[in-house]
C-alpha cells in the first residue's frame, strides 16, 4: 500500500488489499485536532492512528514518531470487489441485536463487512484500513464501527489481548467487567463513573501480563449508554451525541479523555456479569472462578478477526490462561435495577482484600 498527501488532500492507495482502489479526504485545517502532514493524529491504547477524517472521541497524538505503531486509516474512493463465495471465511451472528459481521480473506488483506453499513479493507499487518461506508451511514455510525468494532479486532489481529470489557479506575487500580450483550456491564460502568470513578472505557481494554500484576490499557475513554440509563444514573445529564444512526443509545462525551487514556493501570479483578439464567431474584453475590474458568470467560469476551488462524488463537489462548492464574476473576449476580447499582457498587468494593493488588502496593513496579 501506499500513503502520501498532496495539498491538503490525503491519498492512501490499497492496491493489495482493494485492488486499486484510492483514498482521497479532504483534510479539515480548522480541526483542533493534531494533523501532521494533512493527516489527523490520535492515539488508540499505545497505537498512534493516521486517519483522513476527525475522531472526535480519541485523544490527539504528539506525532507519528511518538512512539508504538502507527496505523493509517482513509476511506476508499470506490466500493470493494464483491469477494467470492469461497472467499468468506467467517460469519459473525447478530446476538442481543449486535451487528452482523462477515470476513474475507483474499490476497494481501480481508474484508470486513457490516451489512448494509459499511465495508472496511484491512491489509494483512492491520496497519492500512480503507472503509466504505454504505449511502446512509453517517459519520457518526462510521467512527463507530471503526472505533467500537474494526480497532479492536485488528488489535487483537496484531497480538494483543483485546477484551470486550467496561472499566473504571479505583484509586491507583483498574477493575473490569466482561459478559454477554445486554448483561448490564455498560450500565455498571457507567455508575461507577456516575460515583466518580475515572472512566478508562466501555469496551475496550488491552490486558498484558507482568511480572506481579495484568496490565490494562483502554483503547479509548468511551461510554455508550441508552437513554433510560443516562436518566436514571445522573443527577446532571451530561453531554451526549449520537453513536450512529440505527441505535438510540448515546455516547457520553468525555471530557478527560487525555487524562483516561494515557498509561496503563494494574488490573486488580475481573467481573464476569451472570447471564439471567443465573440470576437469583434481588440477591448480589460475587463468586470466585477457578483458572480455567476464569481462562474461558477471558476467551469468550475477547475480540478476534480471523477466528480460522489456529496460530493467533494458540497465542490468544496462552495469554488468557497466564493471565488467568494471575488475576482474581469473579461470576457478578445482580438485579437489573438502576436503584439497586449503588448496592452492587458497594458489595464489589467490600471485597476489595481479594484483589491482586492492595492498597499500600506501588503499581508502578508492576
Amino acid at each position: 500500500m501506499d500513503l502520501g498527501c498532496r495539498s491538503g488532500i490525503w491519498v492512501y492507495c490499497t492496491r493489495s488489499v482493494a485492488e486499486q482502489n484510492l483514498v482521497v479526504a479532504e483534510c479539515d485545517e480548522t480541526s483542533s485536532s493534531r494533523v501532521e502532514h494533512g493527516v489527523y493524529l490520535y492515539r488508540y491504547a499505545d497505537t498512534v492512528v493516521s486517519g483522513a477524517w476527525p475522531l472526535v472521541e480519541l485523544s490527539p497524538a504528539e506525532s507519528v514518531a511518538s512512539g508504538g505503531t502507527t496505523m493509517a486509516i482513509g476511506i476508499l474512493n470506490a466500493p470493494l470487489s464483491e469477494p467470492a463465495d469461497t472467499d468468506w471465511i467467517h460469519h459473525w451472528p447478530p446476538e442481543g441485536g449486535g451487528l452482523s459481521l462477515a470476513l474475507s480473506s483474499k490476497g494481501e488483506g480481508f474484508v470486513l463487512r457490516f451489512p448494509g453499513l459499511a465495508d472496511f479493507a484491512i491489509s494483512t499487518d492491520g496497519l492500512q484500513i480503507g472503509a466504505w461506508p454504505a449511502p446512509l451511514t453517517n459519520t457518526e455510525t462510521l467512527r463507530h464501527l471503526l472505533l467500537d468494532q474494526v480497532l479492536p479486532r485488528v488489535l487483537a489481529h496484531q497480538g494483543r489481548l483485546v477484551l470486550h470489557a467496561g472499566a473504571v479506575q479505583v484509586g491507583c487500580q483498574a477493575i473490569a467487567f466482561i459478559g454477554d450483550t445486554g448483561r448490564g456491564k455498560s450500565t455498571l460502568t457507567a455508575s461507577f463513573h456516575a460515583a466518580g470513578f475515572p472512566l478508562l472505557s466501555d469496551d475496550g481494554l488491552v490486558l498484558t501480563r507482568g511480572d506481579r500484576f495484568t496490565l490494562a490499557l483502554p483503547t479509548y475513554p468511551s461510554l455508550r449508554l441508552w437513554p433510560a440509563a443516562i436518566a436514571s444514573l445522573y443527577a446532571r445529564p451530561p453531554a451526549c451525541a449520537p453513536m450512529a444512526h440505527y441505535s438510540a443509545k448515546q455516547r457520553v462525551v468525555m471530557t478527560d479523555v487525555a487524562a483516561a487514556a494515557s498509561n496503563p493501570l494494574p488490573l486488580a479483578a475481573l467481573y464476569v456479569l451472570a447471564s439471567e439464567a443465573k440470576m437469583d431474584g434481588a440477591r448480589i453475590s460475587l463468586t470466585s472462578l477457578s483458572p480455567r474458568e476464569a481462562c474461558m470467560a477471558i476467551i469468550r469476551n475477547s475480540f478476534q478477526l480471523d477466528v480460522t488462524d489456529a496460530r493467533r488463537a494458540a497465542a490468544m489462548l496462552a495469554t488468557a490462561s497466564r493471565i488467568a492464574q494471575q488475576l482474581p476473576v469473579f461470576t457478578l449476580t445482580f438485579p437489573r435495577d438502576f436503584a439497586r447499582l449503588p448496592d452492587v457498587r458497594d458489595a464489589i468494593l467490600k471485597e476489595r482484600g481479594q484483589w491482586t493488588i492492595s492498597d499500600n502496593d506501588n503499581p508502578v513496579s508492576a
